[in-house]
């Protein structure tokens, strides 16, 4: 920006301060505007941004600078009130309040000042007569805060009888302020009934409903409304994590934290904002943080934890330290005490210092309070065959090795659990056979848990003990079950080599069984490496053969979980050469061998797999039976990782037959099962159930869930799902009104494709956050977005995009008021058009964009006074339009032909378009109010 700015220049970034959020950015472009009007001698301009200054600076990061462009306007207005437009009274009069009430936060503002502000307030209110209940709260505020309590009862009651104005705070903040004092008198039952109201409409307010909500939360906790306490504090704290102006009211959600036995929740809170504190907006505020993060850790302390090490971030001179909640305690209740002394001394009173104390002193309301639907979720464990390692009788080693390889044979995974754990405590043998033994069903049962290190560990411990002792049959086994392993988790050459020389051996064994097992272990680590990408063609083509030999040896053992494993490997690979009929008949053989043989985790794991075949197959009510069947299977015995995967495919199938209430369950207990089993698929599980609450309505649920789901995601190198969830987040933060997460949201959805190259990608994000931006009538900032979007487009190749965005564009220009950056933008946005009909000639896709183009032509025109070029543009709109059969549309652009005719003085034609539309409009049509009233005004001038 140079000196050479014109006004309109000026007033331009001026109306585009206002659009920004409360914070630096919009405090710094004000300030960079100011100095320009000062500098080229723009008064009026200058008093303008003035005017903003005070409520930036009062609602955002700089209280402290406000005062000195307050001063400045209320001279300059009262030095010559007539030379203000009739505007400017009533919004001074709403800047004296920000202006008291922003002296109570500095310890520096002498009380004399503040008061005689106050005086100067009421005064001007009398002078204008305006009703005084603005006045009367603000010398509330300033009584409670200085702790004259009588005084603050007294304004309090005055305040409450003396009628609201326009100059009142609206009518979520004003109940808000009520309810604080409410609270702080024990009044709770109250407060909670004075909010009722507010929180049952719309609040129209930027810093509501997450301000009330948060004055609410410990009413709610003392009256035992503790669902409404759980709802206020997960619903307002969403709205108020990005806004480091709220520093108070993230205070009171950590002090929310410190009563409800939600410690953990508070320490996040407490990393969370840390940094906050350091550039805190006012003292006023630090007191607040310091005071409720000094409670927080005094709870932990009392809980025996005052030795859990937290780092406080660094900040100017001071370097980041840790040290433990104890000693950090001590260090903010300093801090402070400190703080609360500079009060008190201004004021003339003890009274910050005595809250602080109160507030330090605050014991726990209720002892645990879960704040989200999955916090509180407990996962029914239905008792299946556990075999306690207490009621074991006492037994040799030998003996346990021999009962733990029978329950491995038997597939008892619960006893073999038990006993592994018995074994595991008892000495080595000596002898190499039978500590081999001993490692093998060690390592049988370490199959069943996530510890891949530790099996493989095992099971070479194992190979290496029957090397020594000859018994090649076992090692060939246990070498064949580290292949299997490796296969899945670790080198694909050592797993395939160690597969086939398993095989190869084994091959010669007198024992079917024997046989069908080291195949069938080949032909699982096939497929694990078909998911992992790594199946050669050779190796494919082997598998047909390999799986009727394991069938011939199978039906010779008469074994059916063989014959189990046989049909099951055969789903699979139908299923991989994507013949789902197939592999639907195959996955029925497994189950059913599976029952007969009486192995029920084996049922549940074919069942849950089969399902999915059969959803793919478009059989939903079989699928559904399947899964069924699996959930009904699934108990203690199971591992962990099957019992997740049984619910999740449950619930993910209830979120694709609209059975959104049953999938919230299900999901919610794979969720519960995967976190404590530390299973990589919790983020997916998450995922979907994110889905399912939304469906449901339980936003708030669907947006935690999201959130986590993308962190689960994003750790474990899943970029490309990560960033798909994080449309979900998106639309989850627009459902909560919480625009400026979305809008963060998105854009770390283009910083995503933009580093991976993925222009289609990133010109769909932008578009997302350019019709955000639109939305949310920022729209300098959507015409910058749309233009950038129709440049990345135009790279990939998509003239649909780059038409719809350089035609959005033009009307978010037109909507700034920047009528010649408008124009030139509808130049830009024909030569869009015209390829995208070369593209895409005779298409109902042209001919849509080309009228949306050509409506919004016609009103850009029209309002640089171009009303004869605006003409024809309407017309081809209206007439392009009801091509395609959009009449709601093709309505509109005749409003817009019949206003052009008539600022050109064509009545008559107006009035027959506008004739022609109303009648054509069906009863109750929202645009028939707008049309007959234009319709009457011309017959009117016709007369």
């Amino acid at each position: 920006m140079s000196d050479a700015n014109t006004p309109d220049d000026l007033q331009r970034l001026l109306f585009q301060a206002y659009d920004l959020p409360y914070g630096d950015a919009k405090d710094a472009l004000l300030e960079q505007v100011l100095r320009h009007a000062e500098a080229g001698g723009h008064t009026q301009l200058a008093f303008h941004v003035r005017m903003a200054m005070v409520d930036a600076y009062g609602h955002g990061m700089s209280p402290a600078k406000l005062f000195v462009p307050f001063a400045r306007c209320l001279a300059e207005y009262d030095r010559d009130p007539g030379a203000h437009e009739s505007w400017v009274a009533p919004s001074l009069r709403w800047k004296f309040k920000t202006a008291v009430g922003a002296m109570t936060k500095f310890p520096e503002v002498p009380m004399d000042r503040a008061l005689a502000a106050l005086d100067q307030m009421e005064r001007r209110y009398r002078v204008e007569g305006q009703s005084l209940n603005a006045v009367y709260g603000r010398r509330h505020r300033v009584a409670v805060h200085i702790g004259d309590l009588e005084a603050a009862a007294h304004w309090y009651e005055r305040w409450c009888t003396t009628p609201r104005d326009e100059n009142s705070d609206c009518e979520g903040c004003d109940p808000t302020n009520r309810v604080a004092w409410l609270a702080s008198q024990g009044r709770d039952l109250e407060a909670v009934e004075l909010a009722a109201p507010v929180l049952a409409g719309e609040l129209g307010c930027s810093e509501q409903p997450q301000l009330i909500l948060t004055e609410l939360l410990l009413p709610y906790l003392r009256t035992g409304q503790l669902g409404e306490a759980r709802s206020a504090h997960r619903r307002s704290y969403r709205l108020l994590r990005t806004k480091p102006q709220d520093l108070a009211a993230i205070a009171d959600h950590l002090e929310f934290c410190a009563l409800s036995g939600n410690q953990v929740r508070g320490l996040e809170l407490l990393d969370r904002h840390f940094s906050w504190l350091d550039r805190a907006p006012s003292p006023k505020d630090a007191l607040a943080f310091l005071t409720a993060a000094a409670l927080l850790l005094r709870t932990l302390v009392d809980a025996g934890n005052g030795g859990t090490v937290l780092r406080r971030p660094a900040a100017a001179d001071r370097p980041a330290a840790e040290s433990t909640a104890r000693a950090l305690r001590v260090e903010l209740t300093d801090e402070a005490l400190a703080i609360a002394a500079r009060f008190d001394q201004r004021n003339g009173t003890g009274h910050q210092t005595a809250s602080v104390h109160r507030k330090l002193a605050s014991e726990p309301i209720v002892d645990y309070l879960p704040l989200s639907a999955a916090a509180a979720h407990r996962v029914p464990v239905a008792q299946g065959p556990v075999v306690a390692a207490a009621e074991l009788p006492p037994l040799t080693t030998i003996e346990l090795i021999e009962r733990a390889e029978q329950a491995y044979t038997r597939h008892a995974l619960a006893e073999l659990r038990t006993l592994a754990r018995r074994l595991a405590a008892e000495p080595e043998p000596a002898d190499p056979s039978p500590a081999g033994r001993r490692a093998s069903v060690l390592a049988g049962a370490a199959l069943q848990t996530t510890d891949h290190d530790h099996a493989e560990s095992l099971l070479r411990r194992a190979a290496e003990y029957f090397s020594v002792t000859g018994e090649e049959d076992r090692r060939q086994s246990d070498l064949g079950r580290l292949g299997l392993l490796l296969s899945r988790h670790g080198d694909v050459a050592e797993a395939l080599g160690l597969l086939r020389d398993s095989v190869s051996h084994l091959a010669n064994s007198p024992e079917p069984h024997t046989r069908a097992a080291a195949t069938l272990r080949l032909t699982g680590g096939m497929f694990a490496l078909f998911d992992r990408g790594e199946l050669s063609d050779d190796d494919a083509a082997e598998q047909p053969a390999l799986l009727d030999r394991a069938a011939a040896d199978a039906t010779a053992a008469g074994d059916d979980v063989l014959l189990g494993d046989v049909a099951r490997h055969r789903m699979y690979l139908h299923q991989n050469n994507a013949e789902l009929a197939d592999a639907a008949a195959a996955g029925q053989e497994a189950v059913a061998a599976y029952r007969r043989a009486g192995q029920a985790w084996r049922v549940a794991d074919a069942a849950q797999y089969l399902s999915g075949i059969l959803l793919d197959a478009g059989d939903s009510g079989a699928a559904l039976e399947m899964i069924d069947e699996a959930v009904r299977l699934v108990d203690a015995d199971l591992p962990d990782s099957l019992r997740l995967i049984v619910h999740a495919r449950r619930g993910a199938l209830l979120v694709h037959l609209g059975r959104h209430e049953e999938a919230v369950s299900e999901l919610s207990t794979a969720v519960t099962i995967g976190i404590a089993a530390d299973s990589s698929q919790v983020p997916y599980v998450q995922w979907d159930l994110a889905v399912a609450y939304r469906a449901v309505g339980q936003l708030l649920d669907a947006a935690d869930q999201a959130e986590e789901a993308i962190a689960g995601l994003e750790r474990a190198g899943a970029g490309e799902q990560a960033r798909t969830c994080r449309f979900l987040l998106a639309g989850l933060h627009r459902d909560l009104d919480e625009d400026e997460p979305a809008l963060t949201v998105l854009d770390e959805i283009i910083e995503f494709d933009r580093a991976t190259g993925d222009l289609g990608g990133e010109s769909y994000a932008l578009v997302e956050t350019a019709d955000l931006l639109d939305a949310l009538d920022r729209d300098a900032e959507a015409a910058e977005r749309y233009a950038l979007a129709a440049e990345v487009a135009e790279r990939f190749g998509d003239p649909v995009r780059v038409a719809y965005c350089r035609y959005s564009a033009a009307l978010s220009l037109h909507w700034t008021g920047d009528s010649a950056a408008a124009i030139t933008a509808v130049t830009v946005a024909d030569e869009a058009i015209a390829k995208l009909a070369a593209a895409h000639p005779d298409t109902e896709l042209l001919t849509w964009h080309t009228a949306r183009h050509n409506h919004n032509a016609a009103r850009i025109l029209r309002r640089a006074q171009r009303s004869a070029d605006a003409l024809p543009r309407a017309d081809a709109a209206a007439a392009g339009f009801r091509a395609i059969g959009a009449d709601d549309q093709a309505t509109r652009a005749d409003y817009e032909r019949a206003v052009l005719l008539i600022e050109l003085k064509r009545l008559v034609e107006a009035e027959k378009i506008l004739t022609e539309a109303v009648a054509a409009l069906a009863d109750g049509h929202a645009a028939e109010p707008m049309l007959s009233e234009l319709l009457a005004d011309t017959r009117a001038q016709l007369t």
